[in-house]
């Protein structure tokens, strides 16, 4: 007799009893024993990469409705697939459900060539109408979809060409529109849905969801069997056109995928006890300890301290420039020299992350340009701990020292700061302290994640910490965030969350527009000189303070599986709630016969 558990008793131990008791309870779209029996080794089980303590909203699969998180937790490695991924370990794009795009000369607009073979789960073809009325759609539904504001702001029209090809139309001129709206798969999550099913819904309110009639209706190797708050059950299909058109050698080896949410404090013993096999990232102080429990847990790298790999995410000290005294440079400054970037890294991160003082991550496509960036003047001065070079701005800034050795103001009257750190943040404390060394009355305010975010949009903060996201392989993707078009006025809200600073600087406006309209590339003169004077105007007016790259230390379970991506076969990035994940689960392979 087999001594293999199967999935019930699984989720029973995954879930707990409550959840499923829900289960058992009829509480299921489609009831657990409806459901084929699949050992746990032919088995794959997600956290996700959100916490929650229960599946949200298990009653709509609408891939546009944000909030629920269903197409980044689970939806767009099992039902959807993208027109194009992209590896962002080497900015390599891999054309999938399309065969490529052509711009023309002013990049006004952009020829989709759709792969021929495509075909919908209940084997209607996927084509140019697909397509073109997604984009309508989105656009009509502006602002109340995901993505919808977007689309609206860029797309004048979808046109269909002939049933493989559409030529969408932009407003302006877009270089980078197509790589960023259809092929990145983060923030940007470009899903074409059937016309044959959508069209007449209304899409805010189509939930998208009738298990009869087979929806939610994709291109992707699962159909989604079971849904409701204990966990969401995927099962792999009888057929897949990306094998018939040869795009995939074979279909997936997983037979089953399993969604079942868990929260942060929970997670690294579902990891240890073999009850999920990926989910969202751990300390790495947590990793190591649980791979003494579980052997089989692997991460990016073989060894650490540095586990993680690039997400495109920085790690910054965000002053809000329009508030005294951070409307002050030489105070920016004096900050920044105060900062002992080594000192973060080892006692917030344990080693795990990279010393940084731009707001570019490590991806390929970023090192060819920060590789030319290291003689701009400024930079190579922006690692400079120095209690000498904090004094010598301050005074020179006309700050003076109190009698208390604290930093004041030029009349005397106390010059206190605050810093805004989200809960469990721990840099807040590391640099909280420095600064005390350094003379400033530093004040830390702990703050829940959404009032942290509430009082960035409201301008209602002197100084936070917060990741930077946005550099995959242009510089532009993040300097664009210091364009004085995000600076909202005192009293406004912020439009964008990756541009909090309401820094405002015409002559860098003029950078950044000139290379809006330039396809970039580290081998253009032209564009990476443009590329080095807004830099060098980052590294003097420093609106934020760059202290270091982002590594997640995600975990992966080879006990059941094999083949997840990592820095020996970087195949393509190893983030779950990317678009580009699918590829993961295509590759993996069971570990036990």
């Amino acid at each position: 007799m087999s001594t293999k558990p199967n999935l019930r008793r699984q989720l029973f131990r995954l879930a707990g009893a409550s959840a499923l008791a829900g289960l058992m309870m009829g509480t299921s779209l489609a009831t657990a024993q409806s459901l084929p029996d699949v050992p746990r080794n032919r088995t794959l089980i997600s956290q996700g990469w959100d916490f929650h303590n229960q599946v949200p909203a298990p009653d709509n699969f609408n891939p546009y409705a944000g909030v629920l998180l269903h197409q980044r937790n689970s939806l767009h490695y099992t039902v959807n697939e993208a027109l194009f991924y992209t590896n962002h370990n080497t900015n390599e794009l891999i054309p999938w459900q399309a065969e490529g795009y052509t711009y023309n000369d002013d990049f006004t607009e952009i020829t989709i060539k759709l792969r021929d073979g495509v075909k919908w789960s209940d084997g209607e073809a996927l084509d140019a109408e697909d397509v073109a009325f997604t984009f309508d759609m989105l656009k009509g539904a502006a602002p109340d979809l995901m993505f919808s504001s977007a689309i609206a702001e860029w797309v004048k029209s979808a046109g269909v060409v002939d049933p493989l090809t559409v030529k969408v139309t932009l407003n302006k001129a877009g270089p980078r529109w197509a790589a960023d709206f259809l092929a990145t798969g983060q923030s940007t999550r470009f899903v074409v849905v059937p016309k044959h099913i959508w069209e007449g819904q209304d899409p805010m309110t189509f939930n998208n969801l009738d298990l009869e009639k087979g929806w939610p209706v994709g291109t992707g190797p699962f159909k989604l069997v079971k849904a409701d708050a204990s966990s969401v059950i995927y099962d792999l299909r009888d057929s897949w056109w990306a094998v018939d058109a040869g795009v995939a050698k074979a279909v997936p080896q997983v037979q089953r995928m399993v969604y079942v949410p868990a929260t942060q404090e929970a997670m690294p013993q579902l990891f240890a006890g073999n009850q999920i096999d990926m989910g969202r990232s751990i300390q790495p102080g947590q990793f190591e300890a649980i791979r003494f429990q579980n052997p089989g847990l692997v991460s990016w790298n073989a060894q650490g301290p540095v586990w993680g790999a690039p997400d495109g995410c920085t790690f910054a000290i965000r002053f809000n420039t329009q508030q005294a005294p951070f409307d002050n440079v030489a105070l920016r400054q004096a900050i920044n020299a105060a900062v002992d970037r080594s000192q973060v890294v080892n006692l917030a991160y344990e080693g795990s992350v990279a010393e940084a003082v731009l707001p570019m991550s490590s991806y390929q496509g970023l090192v060819d340009y920060v590789d030319q960036l290291t003689e701009v003047p400024g930079v190579a001065d922006l690692n400079s701990h120095s209690p000498e070079k904090v004094a010598g701005l301050m005074e020179g800034a006309g700050f003076t020292r109190n009698a208390n050795g604290k930093w004041a103001n030029a009349d005397g009257s106390p010059l206190q700061i605050e810093l805004q750190v989200a809960q469990g943040d721990p840099i807040g404390p590391v640099l909280s302290q420095q600064l005390q060394t350094a003379g400033f009355d530093s004040l830390l305010s702990v703050q829940q994640g959404t009032a942290l975010t509430d009082a960035m949009v409201a301008g209602n903060f002197q100084m936070n910490i917060g990741p930077h996201c946005g550099s995959l392989y242009d510089p532009w993707q993040t300097l664009e965030h210091f364009h004085s078009k995000y600076a909202a006025a005192p009293g406004e809200s912020s439009t964008n969350l990756r541009a909090p600073t309401r820094y405002a600087n015409p002559e860098l406006d003029a950078l950044l527009d000139q290379m809006e309209q330039m396809q970039p590339s580290p081998d253009n003169a032209d564009y990476v000189e443009l590329v080095k004077q807004a830099t060098a105007i980052f590294a003097r007016d420093l609106p934020e303070i760059s202290l270091a790259e982002e590594f997640h230390t995600l975990v992966f379970n080879s006990t059941y599986w094999t083949g997840y991506p990592n820095a020996e076969n970087p195949y393509v990035a190893p983030y779950l709630p990317w678009e580009g994940f699918a590829l993961v689960v295509h590759n993996l392979t069971p570990t036990q016969p």
